[in-house]
């Protein structure tokens, strides 16, 4: 495969990932005034019990399948005979969840039967999941253009169909049915490239064991993203459960941008060392790295500054307090990509799954602990304490476990400089902030100076740079500029 694709590939999935950003801009606050923070926090609730029923149906199945048909076009393996083996796995493991999620929703989910036995198409859709065999094979445009069929799909049946709270029943079934759909639409995609072929429990045997061990670190990161609105529900109310949802909506926005980048990054890297291309594999790590605390310095200090009037501006008086949520919730963003790219370009391409593991797990019961401490006194922001001090200790750990292979100082101190250009954004927007109300316009101000603010720092440290990844770029913008006169 061409470097240029890794481009395109990441091309794709940026501007998917834009799309992602643009949509909960437009419904979330449509929602926030339809539905109220107490529907929201129903249909966050019931949610955050059926994705249990989901990693369990795909158990390790996302990473391990990407992964084993990235390394299988290298090693000439049966694509076919492997994929048809996993997948296998996968929809025995998906009916299995269906039938004991139905019975859960029979026997206890009576107070929210409806919209329980609803989130019951999202088990469905994993039962048809077939995006880690293009993630495998490179082919992000496939997946890509579905994401975006199913977001903008979803968006036009929320705004036609979704008009009072009784609505919910609605909105969940568009969420939950439009996520089935969109599996079913890149199947006649992948017909035209498998075929199916009959495989014995000898040949589905050999996946289970490695599919089990990368389920883990799945559980760990799923328990992590869910058991707060879980525990909220349990210790506080629907209520603050609705505020923790929009927030943990907004600051997952960057963190989807960001990591748009390791997603594709690992079938390449697991290509990479497939072929023996270890220092080329390492290469990529330092220039993702300054992409990833570069991009994500500007949205954590961007954030922190503007949190408490786009709370007001962007879902009501009713949301106040998720501008606090979020301005305290911002800093996870930096650890969590960062760790993100140790995870994707190092760890999971190198079959690294027990430190991955131990990471996560860790990161998982540290999250635990802070929520049944902080949760009953704090509601929301206690879950906030929790999700903040676990990014840290994953981040931490899976550094600590690399730290003899890879420079992790060089990656922290080399860019620390953008850390510093967020915080004098941060100075500055705040005290700008002293001087405007609360409104739409001035949200929009404040957005625009500090995108300034921070281009134009960046501008001036991309110039006086030394740095190799600089100093390529700007050869590259001579060269192209210098052809261009001579054309």
């Amino acid at each position: 495969m061409k470097k240029t694709n890794i481009v395109v590939n990441f091309l794709y999935n940026i501007g998917y990932q834009i799309l992602a950003i643009v949509i909960p801009l437009i419904t979330s606050p449509y929602l926030a005034r339809t539905l109220g923070a107490e529907k929201i926090g129903i249909n966050s609730w019931t949610y955050s019990i059926v994705f249990y029923f989901m990693i369990f149906a795909m158990l390790g199945i996302s990473n391990y399948g990407n992964r084993t048909i990235a390394m299988a076009r290298v090693n000439k393996k049966d694509i076919n005979k492997t994929f048809s083996s996993i997948y296998t796995f996968q929809l025995f493991m998906s009916v299995v969840m269906l039938v004991l999620y139905s019975i859960y929703v029979i026997f206890w989910a009576k107070k929210y039967m409806v919209i329980s036995a609803i989130q019951a198409f999202f088990i469905l859709a994993n039962a048809v999941d077939i995006t880690w065999y293009f993630y495998g094979m490179e082919e992000f445009k496939t997946t890509v253009l579905r994401n975006c069929f199913v977001k903008i799909f979803g968006l036009i049946c929320i705004f036609i169909f979704v008009k009072t709270p009784d609505d919910l029943w609605k909105f969940t079934f568009i969420n939950a049915g439009s996520m089935f759909l969109g599996q079913l639409i890149i199947w006649p995609q992948l017909i035209k490239q498998i075929k199916f072929v009959k495989v014995k429990l000898s040949d589905v045997l050999p996946h289970i064991r490695p599919i089990l061990i990368l389920f883990l670190p799945v559980l760990a990161i799923s328990v992590f993203a869910n058991m707060d609105k879980y525990m909220i529900g349990v210790f506080s109310n629907v209520v603050e459960s609705g505020f923790y949802e929009n927030t943990d909506k907004i600051i997952g926005i960057p963190k989807a941008v960001i990591t748009a980048l390791g997603t594709v990054m690992l079938p390449r890297t697991a290509n990479l060392i497939a072929e023996g291309k270890e220092k080329e594999s390492k290469q990529y790590i330092e220039n993702t790295m300054f992409f990833t605390v570069c991009l994500g310095s500007a949205f954590v200090f961007g954030m922190m500054s503007v949190a408490d009037i786009f709370s007001v501006v962007f879902w009501g008086e009713e949301f106040r307090e998720c501008g606090e949520l979020i301005a305290c919730m911002a800093p996870a963003v930096l650890f969590s990509v960062f760790g993100n790219v140790i995870r994707t370009q190092y760890l999971i391409p190198r079959s690294k799954d027990k430190e991955y593991t131990i990471s996560l797990i860790i990161g998982a019961i540290v999250n635990l602990c802070v929520n049944l401490v902080l949760i009953p006194e704090l509601g929301a922001m206690g879950a906030v304490m929790g999700t903040l001090i676990a990014e840290f200790t994953m981040t931490f750990l899976q550094s600590w476990f690399v730290k003899n292979a890879l420079p992790i100082k060089n990656y922290i101190f080399n860019n620390m400089i953008f850390l510093i250009m967020g915080l004098i954004m941060y100075w500055l927007l705040n005290s700008i902030k002293k001087c405007v109300s609360i409104n739409t316009i001035s949200l929009i101000i404040l957005i625009i100076i500090g995108v300034f603010i921070y281009f134009f720092m960046l501008t001036i440290y991309f110039f006086i740079s030394k740095r190799e990844m600089c100093v390529k770029i700007k050869k590259e913008i001579l060269i192209k500029i210098m052809s261009r006169k001579r054309g």
